[in-house]
């Protein structure tokens, strides 16, 4: 779809470019580019009175044009960061609205301070101290990949010489694409029609010929959902979403199918327990949900909490936690993952156990990968509190599938100690001439059921085994 933008926004962005200073410049950049963002997908850019639209920004100095203003370069890394982490504030009721969502990065804080570190290094005798902004345009004051960032929001365009209008002198016709959400040089358009096709690392720049378009990236999705369902070949599922991912990345498409793409193969790494590509999914799916694009953003925060109590990050917990809102909290899954939280925090393992087997969605999947460090963690208080317990309670309180699990739990951590492991023998058969050709039989292992296990015994074994599980590295493995 093809628009321009109306005279009445390019006078209005004009403005607030004009009026900014060097201290809330980046700010202003990037609350214009969220409120040109959410216009063209609410489609109100033509009929929004754009001369009584205000920033809501918190840039007391935004209106002052009686300051200095100084030009300010920033490094291409430090727009790249910009581009990767806008802010946005969404709120439940009036409240809440200063909190900010669990899925926030950048604080305007954060933003003021990049600026003033790009102006440390920016280049000598491209600014001046005191220049008069009446004497300037926009184009001789902000930099060109700002402008880029800021004209990203709306898509790709195409730039007319002539006078007045926004950027470097120019009329800029927009060609307005709303799955792109930053748009420069380095961006391309897939041309490739192949549905199917392998990962391979990028090392030079793409060539579009090799990259597929969004509707030749949705037919590939259905088609990898149905392969899933036939044959759940992973390592072929991974390769081709891996390869997914990255035409999207290269052609910066960032919409509700991006989402359902990250998702989905979110799901799929969980349910094949490969815990690494399931957290480089979460860690996009946040950027996403920042966006307010859409999808599934409170199922994915309750596996987030559920995965921050397996790699025991206690910091980004306690950050979580302080920005939920009142209708996450709400949220069922949410809920059952704060749970688990509460009774790791007071070590209630009965409680833990009972939620492990009602866990919602596919949070059971994440909770298998430490399960069994709950479970040692529950025996060696259990080694302490009782001198003897039958492994079919055990079975029970600790959510194995049965006593033969059990029991090849305790064996593996060699802690396989019962006070009965043989059954009693029976009394001795009278002595006959044929004695010496019939011995007694031999005692016979006890049935499972009946086991009781020695706590008191097993106790050293138990926490010597429980300390494999002290480290969890970055990708929730244990070391």
């Amino acid at each position: 779809m093809s628009s321009s933008w109306p005279p009445e926004l390019k006078a209005w962005v004009q403005e607030c470019l004009s009026k900014a200073t060097p201290s809330n410049k980046t700010a202003v950049n990037l609350e214009l580019k969220q409120v040109l963002f959410k216009a063209h997908a609410d489609g109100t850019l033509n009929s929004t009175d754009w001369s009584k639209v205000e920033l809501q920004a918190p840039v007391p100095m935004l209106h002052d044009q009686h300051k200095p203003y100084h030009r300010l370069m920033l490094s291409r890394q430090t727009i790249f960061l910009l581009r990767s982490r806008v802010p946005l504030t969404c709120s439940d009721d009036d409240s809440s609205k200063s909190m900010l969502t669990p899925y926030h990065f950048t604080t305007l804080a954060e933003s003021e301070a990049l600026a003033r570190r790009a102006a440390r290094f920016s280049k000598p005798g491209l600014g001046g101290g005191g220049a008069d902004p009446n004497s300037m345009g926009a184009s001789e004051w902000f930099d060109p990949d700002e402008q880029d960032m800021l004209a990203g929001a709306m898509g790709p365009k195409k730039r007319l010489r002539g006078k007045g209008g926004l950027g470097y002198g120019g009329v800029e016709a927009m060609e307005i694409d709303p799955n792109v959400i930053d748009w420069d040089h380095f961006t391309i358009k897939g041309t490739s029609t192949k549905l199917e096709k392998s990962y391979l690392r990028l090392t030079s720049e793409p060539s579009p010929a090799d990259i597929r378009p969004l509707p030749i990236l949705k037919q590939t999705l259905h088609l990898l959902k149905t392969k899933w369902k036939d044959n759940h070949n992973y390592a072929y599922a991974v390769d081709q979403f891996k390869s997914m991912r990255q035409d999207l990345t290269v052609q910066r498409i960032k919409n509700t199918f991006t989402v359902e793409v990250y998702e989905i193969h979110a799901r799929i790494a969980l349910e094949a327990a490969n815990l690494g590509e399931y957290n480089q999914c979460q860690s996009m799916l946040r950027q996403l949900y920042e966006l307010g694009i859409g999808g599934h953003p409170q199922e994915f925060l309750s596996y987030r909490i559920i995965y921050l109590l397996h790699t025991k990050n206690r910091s980004d917990m306690a950050s979580l936690l302080a920005q939920l809102t009142p209708a996450e909290k709400a949220d069922p899954s949410i809920h059952h993952a704060l749970q688990v939280h509460a009774s790791l925090a007071t070590s209630n393992y009965a409680r833990f156990f009972r939620l492990f087997n009602t866990a919602p969605n596919m949070s059971g999947y994440i909770m298998d990968h430490f399960v069994e460090r709950e479970r040692m963690a529950a025996l060696a208080v259990m080694s302490k509190a009782y001198i003897t317990l039958p492994l079919a309670y055990i079975t029970r309180l600790l959510a194995f599938e049965n006593e033969e699990d059990a029991h090849n739990f305790l064996e593996h951590h060699e802690a396989a100690i019962f006070t009965n492991p043989t059954l009693p023998e029976t009394a001795p058969a009278a002595k006959t001439k044929s004695a010496a050709w019939n011995p007694a039989p031999k005692p016979k292992p006890t049935p499972l059921a009946e086991l009781i296990w020695d706590a008191k015994k097993a106790a050293g074994q138990i926490v010597r085994g429980l300390e494999k599980y002290r480290i969890v590295d970055l990708k929730g493995q244990v070391v």
